[in-house]
């Protein structure tokens, strides 16, 4: 997908995992995030003569950093992530952190809840959001390590970025999470015109990402509960924003 300033090309991993090798439009200048595996991003490389420049990392799952050592074998570079304690680490960064590299630069966010650790990457020239495991279309990711409340108030950092902001994020769970939110909210008809964007995005690119952050907040009861239906369910079960929250996110965690 072209960008402004970068293409960003989705690399799918393991069973339902995505990579990203954001790009450089005016010259070979590579980043990579969240390599689960080595071979097929080592192949872009070489076949397209791509100049890796460095790795990020969002949180310490093997799923999002199994690839890092092997692609260390063959590039001496950077790589950033929350902890030192993953392999290959060369820079631990954390919350408000700026990562600069050749050609583009990240602000790090702060996001655990999914682990202690996680951290997204948010550049505002490009008007596009690295989330990992944080947040999904239509869902966020389940909690592990942190607790529901630290889930919330990362949510809650992602809502305030721009509406215009393009979403990357590490799984394909879109068709899962629909049919979760049409079970729980089955008259809440805009999922309905979701559903139809969706399996069209999905038959032309094999892939529901990325997906814009503004109409997100209006339909995804997990990053924000504003929208009118939303704030009905609330009123009828006599919810505020925090319990709604926990409350379809132990359902999820059920589905």
């Amino acid at each position: 997908m072209l960008m402004k300033l970068v293409s960003i090309e989705l690399i799918p991993q393991l069973k339902d995992n995505y990579s990203y090798i954001i790009k450089d439009n005016l010259s070979n200048d590579i980043i990579i995030i969240d390599p689960a595996e080595s071979e097929l991003i080592l192949e872009k490389i070489k076949n397209k003569k791509l100049q890796l420049k460095a790795i990020l990392l969002t949180h310490h799952h093997n799923d999002h950093t199994a690839g890092v050592s092997d692609i260390l074998k063959f590039f001496n570079v950077p790589v950033y992530s929350p902890s030192k304690n993953i392999l290959g680490t060369s820079f631990e960064v954390s919350d408000n952190d700026e990562i600069k590299t050749s050609f583009i630069n990240f602000k790090v966010i702060s996001t655990k809840g999914h682990t202690l650790d996680h951290i997204v990457f948010y550049n505002q020239d490009n008007g596009i959001l690295f989330s990992g495991d944080t947040l999904f279309r239509l869902g966020c990711g389940r909690v592990f390590e942190g607790t529901f409340q630290d889930m919330h108030i990362s949510l809650k950092k992602l809502e305030k970025i721009d509406n215009e902001t393009l979403v990357f994020c590490g799984h394909e769970y879109t068709l899962n999470n629909l049919a979760f939110l049409k079970s729980t909210f089955p008259e809440f008809s805009v999922l309905d015109e979701e559903e139809k964007e969706i399996k069209n995005q999905l038959m032309e690119t094999n892939s529901s990402i990325p997906f814009n952050l503004g109409k997100e907040k209006a339909i995804n009861p997990f990053l924000s509960s504003k929208a009118i239906f939303y704030e009905k369910f609330k009123k009828t079960k006599n919810l505020n924003d925090y319990e709604m929250f926990s409350f379809i996110r132990k359902l999820k965690d059920n589905f």
